[in-house]
């Protein structure tokens, strides 16, 4: 798609393996020799030894093959286990990010060779075995890398192992052809592989196999979500964190981009295929064995512009084997407590995006925009969301958008959870957040989409300004920050967010306003609630 979704938007290579791919093989790789004299922890896993980076207040191992390389005949296969490798290899650098192309020259990549994960650990004294945080990237399943996001300051005031997840992305994560183990649901897949990882490998790093909690930002929170319903990851991680993005989010039409689900049947996924092949000039009838290889044979710079065709994971296979959304409806889901929760005002990143893109919003087009993303049911939002209400045309547009395709669905999803399980609810309203991407010049200040990461992590390049200068956050912004810590890791060890010891209370499904949410502001230890909006007709066309 589109600006949006990224904002929110071997086998026959076996003889190809050099001594800086040391950790994949044929058989028994052998690793480069180090000199007895180069410094840092040193750790086992199953697969052999690695040498990682002391770093201060934390020890960093980085650009760790949790699976192959998906590479010749591995292109969309299921992810591959790694063969041993003998010696000790340097675990020093971060991995690339998966093949992406988002309009940013920066942040492409097409390095197809891309399953890593990095890990990061308190030097501190602390719990025999700590908790883990596995986490995976926003970028709407089209884009974004985990090693953007530097989690120390989790892993040191939380005292938790920390592990960053790169994943197969658009076209190479997502397309499916009959008859294709494991066809649309690939970059699930290494997700669910990384987390088998990290269950066998946990302990090598200090932490605790049994208690690990799957956390994700958009696009990772959608998937965060999905994993709650998918049969494989059960007993994988015993506590999630949802955050902007739930099962039942549904991207609304905006100039430039269309209607967008993230589930789609196992058959969508099929035609979207069958389309990208002929766009590519590779056989698209019956025979699912040529159109197959005819793709594998492209290489990686000609499957990128097809990745609009692949912004949505398929159900209906092993790895899905229902819509998300639908299996939560129905209890089909991991008994495990959740934290739930978006930012107060989403969608104002999509309005400076547009502000950006030339399409600001205004007092003028601000009805066209309604009826293109709430069809039929514009005027009522109009009357819902009155102008007179808002300071700025962006305001009053983002306010529905906020609720249609955030608040509500995790208010929602929430319900259906709460059934089973204990859920905590959190509403990010720190309206002196600095954006996560720059905005346009005197664009309204508030709590939009992915502006609570700057809390959690230490984020590469953000938040920056227009004229490309980092804005800090300030004293009092280091306070929430450190409240918001205090709140993921304490949950991540006991399966209940707090701060300073004081509880958060429970989500209870009920109607309308009587559901409410943690409220996090520039308040520090704020202990507030905010009402949930009432959700009822605000479904897009």
């Amino acid at each position: 798609m589109s600006s949006l979704r990224n904002v929110i938007a071997r086998s026959a290579a076996c003889l190809s393996v050099t001594a800086l791919l040391l950790v994949q093989g044929c058989g028994v790789a052998e690793a480069r020799k180090e000199p007895a004299t180069v410094p840092g922890p040193v750790v086992a896993l199953d697969s052999g030894m690695i040498r990682g980076v002391d770093d201060g207040d934390v020890l960093r191992y980085r650009g760790i093959r949790y699976a192959h390389p998906p590479v010749g005949e591995l292109r969309w296969r299921p992810p591959q286990p790694v063969a041993r490798w003998r010696g000790v290899v340097p675990a020093t650098a971060s991995g690339p990010a998966c093949p992406q192309d988002n309009g940013n020259p920066k942040e492409r990549s097409d390095a197809e060779d891309c399953l890593t994960l990095d890990v990061t650990v308190p030097k501190k004294a602390g719990a025999k075995r700590k908790p883990v945080m596995v986490w995976l990237h926003g970028g709407g399943f089209v884009a974004g890398r985990g090693a953007d996001y530097d989690p120390r300051r989790l892993a040191t005031q939380g005292d938790v192992v920390v592990v960053t997840v790169e994943f197969r992305l658009g076209v190479l994560g997502y397309l499916a052809l009959p008859g294709m183990a494991g066809g649309g649901a690939f970059g699930l897949q290494d997700q669910l592989a990384a987390l088998r990882w990290v269950r066998r490998n946990a302990a090598a790093f200090g932490g605790d196999a049994g208690n690990v909690t799957l956390f994700g930002e958009s696009g990772g929170g959608i998937a965060t979500c999905g994993h709650l319903t998918a049969p494989g990851s059960r007993g994988l991680f015993a506590k999630a964190i949802i955050q902007s993005g739930s099962c039942g989010t549904v991207l609304l039409p905006m100039p430039g981009a269309p209607r967008s689900p993230f589930w789609r049947s196992i058959k969508d996924s099929h035609a979207a295929t069958r389309t990208a092949a002929t766009r590519l000039g590779c056989p698209a009838g019956r025979d699912a064995g040529k159109t197959l290889a005819c793709l594998r044979g492209k290489p990686v710079k000609d499957l990128l512009p097809q990745t609009q065709l692949f912004q949505a994971a398929a159900y209906g296979g092993p790895t899905l084997p229902a819509s998300p959304e639908r299996a939560l409806r129905t209890g089909d889901f991991g008994r495990v407590p959740v934290l739930s929760g978006h930012t107060s005002k989403e969608a104002l990143l999509f309005a400076a995006t547009l502000g950006l893109a030339g399409t600001p919003i205004t007092d003028e087009n601000l009805p066209a925009l309604l009826r293109e993303g709430f069809g039929s049911r514009a005027d009522d939002i109009a009357r819902r969301y009155r102008r007179e209400d808002y300071a700025t045309a962006s305001e009053a547009w983002a306010a529905p958008y906020t609720d249609a395709v955030f608040a509500c669905p995790h208010a929602e999803d929430r319900d259906a959870l709460a059934r089973r399980v204990p859920v905590y609810a959190y509403v990010f309203g720190d309206d002196t957040a600095p954006p996560f991407i720059p905005s346009p010049p005197a664009f309204p200040a508030g709590a939009g989409h992915a502006s609570e990461l700057l809390y959690l992590f230490d984020v590469k390049d953000k938040p920056i300004s227009l004229d490309g200068e980092r804005v800090p956050l300030t004293a009092l912004q280091q306070s929430v920050a450190r409240d918001m810590v205090a709140a993921w890791t304490s949950f991540a060890r006991t399966g209940t967010p707090s701060v300073s010891g004081k509880p958060w209370p429970r989500w209870v499904p009920k109607a309308g306003s009587e559901r409410v949410a943690h409220l996090i502001t520039e308040r520090p230890g704020s202990t507030a609630t905010t009402p949930v909006p009432a959700c009822d007709r605000l479904n897009g066309p």
